[in-house]
């Protein structure tokens, strides 16, 4: 590597700070690998060679996800490549060429509910010998959820990074930019789906509720009521659904384990079914919209003409950011789910 050129002191500090983050991510890259090689080698291999535990060979793919697909990236293409952005100086262009290959969280994360529970209801004894022969601290559980963690953590290094980029160096700091927009978007909707794990009662099949969208905490007048109820709310394709937050008990475990929240089902609503309002006359600060939901007629339609049927929800949001977001996003699943029917209805038609 040859010799560098500074304009001044603070960019040889910048450069030193640059270096220290970049092996900083490389160093934990490299721990991140070998925690994922024990779970395929140590759990998955065994599990699927075992003739001893039957069940947990036929669901293997409901346990471990793709996990061993992120282990393939991340040990024969990612963390060599950052091992080589040491040098080169180019960690945000590693991260922007890997676009789809962490897409591939996005698919793990969806899986990571059912694993939970199959894991939470299934006879783990043959796992437990897994991880004493690991010498495991964590079980499995903690293992698997080392890749939602993980996949949330490489946004706040590269805004350090792109926090210490030259400003004459416009292609670089557009690579880190464009990285952590990728970054931010992937860990997003992992850390929806960790609150949907903490989701409790609810039998029904997410997938009639289509993908999981949006997920917040809000403050809920339910029919009129003058005192609020705080309510965990899960915004999918086709539904709504609403919870309440249930208090987590400290755990009693020296080694410290993230856990997903807790949260009790209440009910949920078709999106078909419900009338949104935008403002409220006393709602001053503009956080609030109402929801209005619509009891079915016999023709299994959404009745508005008898305003005296069905529940209003006024959902109060913690900032007026947060409150225009999810307006947006309703309007335009609504809108999204007209346009549909009225195709529909054309089709027959013809």
């Amino acid at each position: 590597m040859g010799s560098l050129d500074f304009d001044n002191e603070s960019e040889h500090l910048a450069f030193r700070n640059t270096k220290m983050l970049v092996q900083e991510l490389v160093n934990t890259e490299r721990s991140y690998v070998d925690d994922l090689k024990d779970v395929v080698l140590g759990y998955k291999v065994k599990v699927e060679q075992s003739t001893a535990c039957p069940i947990l060979r036929s669901n293997s793919n409901t346990i471990f996800g793709n996990i061993e697909d992120i282990y393939n990236f991340h040990s024969k293409i990612f963390v060599g490549e950052l091992e080589r952005s040491l040098e080169s100086n180019v960690v945000g262009s590693v991260f922007c060429n890997n676009i789809a290959n962490f897409e591939m969280y996005a698919t793990y994360c969806k899986n990571k509910p059912h694993s939970e529970n199959f894991l939470s209801t299934t006879d783990v004894t043959f796992l437990t010998q897994c991880q004493r022969d690991l010498h495991h601290v964590l079980d499995l559980r903690s293992y698997l959820l080392k890749p939602v963690q993980r996949i949330m953590k490489y946004h706040l290094i590269l805004e350090k990074l792109l926090k210490y980029a030259p400003q004459r160096n416009n292609k670089r700091r557009d690579e880190l930019q464009e990285a952590l927009s990728i970054m931010e978007r992937v860990p997003r909707y992992a850390n929806d789906v960790i609150h949907l794990m903490g989701l409790e009662g609810y039998s029904g099949d997410f997938d009639t509720l289509g993908g999981l969208l949006m997920q917040e905490n809000f403050l809920v007048y339910i029919n009129g009521q003058r005192k609020a109820t705080p309510r965990q709310i899960f915004i999918f394709q086709y539904a709504l659904l609403f919870s309440k937050p249930v208090p987590t008990k400290a755990s009693s475990r020296k080694i410290s384990v993230v856990q997903a929240p807790k949260y009790s089902y209440k009910n949920h609503v078709a999106l078909s079914q419900i009338g949104l309002t935008r403002f409220l006359q006393d709602d001053v600060n503009n956080l609030q919209f109402a929801i209005k939901v619509y009891k079915k007629n016999q023709a299994g339609q959404a009745s508005k003409t008898n305003s005296g049927t069905g529940e209003m929800f006024v959902i109060q949001a913690a900032t007026t950011q947060i409150r225009d977001h999810w307006i947006d996003k309703i309007e335009h699943l609504l809108f999204e789910q007209f346009a549909s029917m009225k195709n529909r209805a054309a089709s027959s038609v013809l």
